[in-house]
């Protein structure tokens, strides 16, 4: 939740100052401002409303338009000042859109100074690329993959709070488009024309912006160790499946250990007859029953569970519980 700040800030420059921008609404009602009348300056009833603090310094190959602390800017990718991105190093294919709210919100500049981009002090922003580093740019952590998304086209919201709404439903899908025709026999490409390098690019769902693993520490009850944050998301019919398997295997274990209490009950009732030597007769009877009923039983038990573990629990499995493309904090 943001926290609380005041909404009626306005910029006292010293020409701000001169035009009386920086007073109050109180201040402006107990001066003799009609109260039928908008006070000046005020931004009441969306009027205009006060300077903004700061001035964007425009690249030379940009197009901007601005009202009030609202910016839509057309040019070329430029995270921060007019030396970064790929619109520094002249990239031809690098074209963006830059939609911004709120310059320099959270940093509190100087009034009246020239500010860049700056994708952490910004209140909110759009950013649509032709070419950038889009990880790298807003600080992103690079989740189960082995490098960051960079050198791509991409589309990047930031703000305090974001929504998507779908009053019927929202898709959030991965991969090259299907039975998209004219890019031959290994379908859509990037958008620099080379081969998507996954047939199914993953979906990461990181809070915090952390996937480092954690340690836990050990104790008399648990074991210590390194605990993965970033992890694989269930499968939920998958696990459903695998959770009803392994009642049958727990069941199996409890018809053998029925079993052997019954088989062995017999032996104790013949043991307990008398302590003259023909027990033994008993003993044979039982083993045929045990053998049979109980140890065969648990050798069907063990190769049930192994075969569980390598469905279920192995990524090599046919039914691995765990998703190989969706993972989250």
């Amino acid at each position: 939740m943001a926290e609380k700040t005041k909404i009626y800030d306005p910029a006292c420059s010293e020409w701000a100052k001169k035009a009386g921008q920086c007073k109050t609404v109180d201040q402006l009602i107990k001066e003799g401002t009609p109260p039928n009348i908008t006070p000046a300056y005020s931004g009441l009833y969306h009027t205009v409303g006060p300077a903004q603090p700061v001035h964007f310094k425009t690249a030379r190959n940009s197009w901007q338009k601005q009202k009030g602390g609202a910016y839509i800017v057309l040019g070329s990718d430029r995270p921060d000042s007019v030396r970064s991105g790929y619109g520094a190093k002249g990239a031809q294919k690098a074209a963006t859109i830059d939609l911004v709210v709120g310059r320099m919100a959270s940093a509190k500049p100087k009034v009246g100074s020239y500010v860049d981009n700056s994708f952490s002090a910004d209140a909110a922003r759009i950013y649509i690329s032709q070419l950038t580093n889009v990880d790298t740019n807003f600080g992103l952590a690079s989740g189960g993959r082995s490098l960051s998304q960079n050198a791509c086209s991409a589309v990047a919201v930031k703000a305090d709070a974001i929504r998507i709404i779908g009053r019927e439903g929202i898709k959030i899908v991965t991969g090259p488009g299907r039975g998209v025709k004219g890019f031959g026999s290994h379908g859509e490409t990037n958008s620099r024309g080379g081969a998507v390098d996954q047939p199914a690019p993953p979906i990461e769902l990181i809070a915090g912006n952390s996937v480092e693993s954690r340690y836990v520490p050990g104790g008399k009850m648990l074991l210590g160790g390194d605990v993965e944050r970033l992890q694989p998301v269930p499968l939920g019919y998958n696990v459903s499946d695998a959770l009803k398997e392994l009642n049958d295997i727990v069941g199996e274990i409890w018809s053998a250990v029925f079993n052997f209490a019954l088989v062995q009950s017999g032996q104790n009732v013949a043991f307990g007859v008398s302590p003259f030597p023909w027990h033994a007769a008993a003993v044979s009877a039982a083993t045929p029953g045990q053998l049979s009923f109980v140890i065969n039983s648990l050798y069907h038990t063990r190769a049930n569970a192994t075969l569980w573990q390598l469905n279920y629990l192995s990524p090599a499995g046919y039914k691995y519980i765990c998703s190989k493309n969706v993972k989250t904090t």
